[in-house]
């Protein structure tokens, strides 16, 4: 396990001018319900079933940690595991709550011209809800809408409106609420004109879906042309690539999602706008829509954060079946249960739920399928009945591919993937007439070739800043060896002696992967000149299993009959030199035993070897603990 640092370009007196400005016990009290146990805040941990307060808050150090589930951490990491965010999420909330202005905000865009522009997207957001509510001329959309089975209820939660079909209708408006032509070309609401003439509405006549970030910001809009509208219409049109707005990374509904998923441990993925807010108007609320592009590998690795299972439902007509076998070409390596639900030909999901019901619509859920079965009879089905043998080898191909890449990563145990992969080399063989071994040597093949093209991407995610990396293991603090923990306590807790820790001790001398990346981050702050303390330390080190670990050692250490500061560097300083000592004393012991010396030189070196035992034992004047011979 990497520890991965900070995120780059973040500058740590900013990270540190945002973690000394955020009280711990505000924030997580706006969260939980604490009341105070001697010096500690104590209440409810909210990601496990607590009946009995086990989760605390140390005003002091500013720290929280459950002492069930083992985590803690410093006011970024409780707010990136509440929120499941990414660092530069948390910063940018914390720095937002605080007042503290970032100099760049989300791909550089100053911190004062990003809020021009999502006001300018909220204030559309509103004129557009305003017109399907009011005018006329959003008869037609209304009609759909109604069309479609959406209640009044569901338009307005998810402030559904209507985009006239004239080319200036929000600009008009714009400019008399004062807001610049500017700002509405960043947010991706006009366009401008080729001959560079002025602007005109990127979205005209279309019934309007605002898509919101993770803290319900409307960041972009979806358009839905309407009925009756000319055939070369685009059927969608989405608001562009913005500095705010990536279609790529984000998924309509999300916002209002996460909780539910997060409970359920699933993520059901349509295509549609309506097809979500149908789902959700039956109480099926862990729904969310794809934005006008296949799922894809940023797509999975966010819905990771809240679930273990995607469950993607698919249009049952072919344009749906190539999609379906899109997605799986990109997310069978990812290390999710996946899954395929088939819908009825020529149904969508929006009036499956509205004709069948939700009752309906979950067992259809349930019953979604293994992706492997379903690509493997894709490929049976797509072959005619007197397809020849390049035909044939391509399925077979296509079949193993996929099984290739989802073993890879596969959440199964080694003997549950093996009688995986055997069931479907098995079908293969039986249907195309050839061997298992021949089957399974191309699989392993493609497997190889696929393992060596994701080795990069694969080291890259391990020292990634992942929001969703590894939890840390309950019996971590149990198992960790003496000298391990007497490094981090401290690192963690003697600012005197870290300088001391960091010039004499070597990675290679601590045991543990944990032990080793505190150790290493303690060097990176030494190295710039900051202080090497828990606070800073917390803030250097972003994987939550080795945060938890620093918690734990400070709380535990602290309830020990603590020594005075300069008692410890001395203890310190005491045991690098028994420490010294033995791995002398090794040496020795090594020579004598694989050298030829001459008398004298092994009777030096002996003598030596004795010397050097005795420094282990903390006796380092050679008559100590020795007598003198009474006379007889």
């Amino acid at each position: 396990m990497t520890s991965p640092t900070a995120s780059p370009g973040l500058h740590d007196d900013l990270k540190e001018r945002v973690r000394d400005a955020i009280d711990i016990v505000d924030l997580v009290g706006t969260y939980l319900s604490l009341r105070r146990a001697g010096k500690a805040m104590v209440g409810l941990c909210p990601w496990h079933e607590d009946s009995r307060p086990s989760f605390q808050v140390n005003p002091e150090r500013q720290t929280f940690r459950c002492w069930v589930c083992n985590i803690g951490g410093d006011v970024f990491s409780f707010l990136m595991k509440m929120e499941r965010l990414e660092f530069r999420e948390a910063l940018e909330q914390l720095a937002q709550r605080a007042g503290i202005d970032l100099p760049r905000g989300r791909g550089g865009l100053p911190t004062d011209e990003k809020a021009s522009i999502l006001a300018a997207l909220s204030w559309a957001a509103d004129r557009y809800r305003d017109c399907l509510r009011s005018a006329p001329d959003a008869k037609p959309a209304r009609d759909y809408l109604a069309a479609r089975g959406l209640t009044q209820q569901t338009i307005d939660t998810f402030r559904l409106g209507y985009a006239p079909p004239a080319w200036d209708w929000l600009l008009r408006q714009a400019s008399a609420a004062g807001i610049s032509t500017a700002h509405l070309a960043k947010a991706g609401l006009v366009v401008e004109r080729q001959d560079r003439s002025g602007h005109y509405d990127r979205f005209r006549d279309r019934a309007m879906f605002p898509i919101c970030d993770h803290l319900a910001r409307c960041v972009a809009f979806g358009g839905r042309v309407l009925p009756g509208a000319p055939p070369d219409s685009a059927k969608y049109i989405n608001s562009p690539e913005t500095p705010l707005f990536s279609k790529s990374s984000m998924l309509y509904g999300l916002d209002t999602a996460r909780d539910a998923m997060s409970k359920s441990r699933r993520a059901i993925v349509v295509e549609g706008y309506t097809d979500c807010l149908a789902a959700r108007q039956a109480g099926i609320h862990d729904v969310v829509a794809v934005l006008g592009t296949a799922l894809g590998e940023r797509h999975a690795k966010l819905l990771r954060r809240y679930a273990d299972r995607i469950v993607l439902v698919l249009d049952g007509d072919d344009a749906g079946r190539r999609r379906a076998n899109e997605i799986l070409d990109v997310l069978l390596a990812e290390p999710i249960d996946l899954r395929i639900a088939r819908l009825p030909t020529g149904v969508d999901p929006c009036e499956f739920v509205l004709e069948q019901g939700r009752d309906a619509f979950e067992a259809l859920v349930a019953s979604a399928g293994d992706p492997l079965d379903y690509r493997l009879d894709e490929a049976l089905a797509s072959l005619a009945p007197d397809a020849g043998d390049d035909a044939s080898l391509a399925a077979v191909e296509s079949v193993l591919t996929a099984l290739a890449k989802v073993a890879a990563q596969s959440s199964l145990t080694p003997s549950q993937s093996r009688l995986r992969e055997d069931q479907v080399v098995g079908r293969l063989s039986r249907r195309f007439g050839l061997s298992r071994e021949a089957l399974r040597s191309r699989m392993l093949a493609l497997r190889t070739t696929s393992g060596k093209r994701s080795s990069t991407t694969a080291a890259r995610s391990e020292t990634g800043n992942e929001s969703d990396a590894m939890a840390p293991s309950p019996g971590l603090m149990r198992r960790l060896p003496a000298w391990d923990r007497e490094v981090i306590e401290v690192l963690v807790g003697v600012p005197d002696a870290a300088g001391l820790i960091v010039r004499e001790v070597q990675s290679a001398e601590l045991e543990t992967q944990e032990g080793r990346a505190v150790l290493e981050a303690a060097r990176r702050l030494h190295a710039e000149g900051r202080e090497i303390a828990l606070a800073g330390l917390l803030l250097e080190i972003h994987d939550p299993a080795v945060q938890s670990l620093l918690v734990a050692v400070d709380e535990t250490s602290a309830t020990r009959t603590p020594l005075d500061s300069q008692d410890r560097v001395h203890h310190l300083e005491d045991a690098l030199r028994r420490r010294s000592a033995q791995r002398q004393a090794h040496r020795s012991a090594r020579t004598l035993k694989t050298s030829r010396l001459d008398p004298g030189s092994e009777a030096a070196l002996l003598e030596q070897l004795v010397a050097q035992r005795r420094a282990v034992q903390g006796m380092t004047d050679v008559d100590e603990g020795m007598t003198e011979p009474k006379d007889g």
